[in-house]
């Protein structure tokens, strides 16, 4: 049997890492990846300078609260508004190290949020489902008679 070439032996000990750090790549690099994606942002508490809900700062234990809630809230499925419901929008803005997430959100009660998400010059409509988060927006509201 001939010996193996070095160049061979070098080659491999190069490309065989490469191929599987390829097919297996980091978990947090896939994160990072993966959340450039999702319509449905989650927030990371440490990260977020400011939130607004209706021109009003969220501090403390109201901004802790909404945090969880809105993670916490179940994505049903892109598109699909109500024109006849879209009444009485909630302006929300989130900032979160770099990134500015705008979005509006129509409350149709029982839990039901539909969220408009204001990305790059486009808007992606959504729903999610959670009471805790139709809550904690209610609190936020200047006027309380003025949700239905």
């Amino acid at each position: 049997m001939p010996p193996i070439p070095h160049w061979l032996v070098y080659a491999s000990a190069v490309v065989l890492p490469l191929c599987a750090f390829l097919l297996t790549p980091p978990s947090p690099l896939m994160n990072k990846l993966i959340s450039r994606f999702e319509i449905h942002p989650k927030l990371e508490n440490p990260l977020i300078t400011s939130v607004n809900v209706y021109g009003t700062e969220l501090r403390g234990r109201d901004r802790d609260r909404f945090i969880v809630a809105f993670n916490n809230a179940d994505f049903l499925f892109e598109y699909g508004m109500i024109p006849s419901l879209n009444k009485n929008p909630i302006f929300i803005r989130i900032k979160q190290g770099k990134r500015m997430y705008e979005l509006t959100a129509y409350l149709y009660g029982d839990g039901m949020i539909q969220l408009v998400r204001y990305k790059r010059k486009r808007q992606v409509t959504y729903r999610v489902s959670s009471e805790i988060l139709e809550l904690v927006l209610q609190s936020c509201i200047r006027d309380a008679w003025w949700v239905t």
